[in-house]
């Protein structure tokens, strides 16, 4: 009997799941958490933390190992990132980032990509999905800890 390969899940299923596994995950830690509903240029999530402060969260959604495409945007303090893998048969994993941190992931992978570019003979290269890459992101995972108490 051959077997049938899984069906792909669509990215709006998977940012949907992701976004409601993190606001779980911050809700369990004692965090408040509105939906903007895609609403917001900047983030997906507003929180605010068990002593009021204030933040946002962008939340990048995977079902399989990929890289995360995220937008180089200016350092900011109250903004964060959690990219969530979403695998079908596994549990899921965040891994939580500043701007800051994120900024330095797409930095490193644009670096990379280009050197990867030139190696084989290409001229010009320009990055169409900048991207954090796994290698990176797993420095972070479980980083609740860094979100604003």
């Amino acid at each position: 009997m051959a077997e049938t390969k899984p069906e792909r899940r669509s990215s709006h299923q998977t940012q949907w799941a992701a976004q409601f596994a993190v606001a779980s995950e911050l809700c369990k830690r004692g965090y408040e958490v509105a939906l903007t509903m895609g609403n917001h240029p900047t983030k997906d999530l507003m929180v605010s933390s068990p002593n009021g402060v204030n933040f946002g969260i962008d939340v990048k959604g995977l079902y399989k190992r990929n890289y995360w495409t995220v937008k180089k945007k200016p350092d900011r303090n109250d903004i964060f990132y959690v990219l969530a893998f979403m695998p079908n048969d596994e549990k899921n994993r965040f891994f939580v980032l500043s701007q800051t941190e994120a900024n330095e992931g797409l930095n490193q992978e644009s670096i990379r990509a280009a050197a990867a570019a030139e190696k084989r003979g290409v001229t010009g290269y320009r990055e169409k999905f900048p991207g954090i890459s796994w290698r990176f992101a797993e420095k972070y995972e479980n980083f609740w800890d860094k979100l604003p108490k």
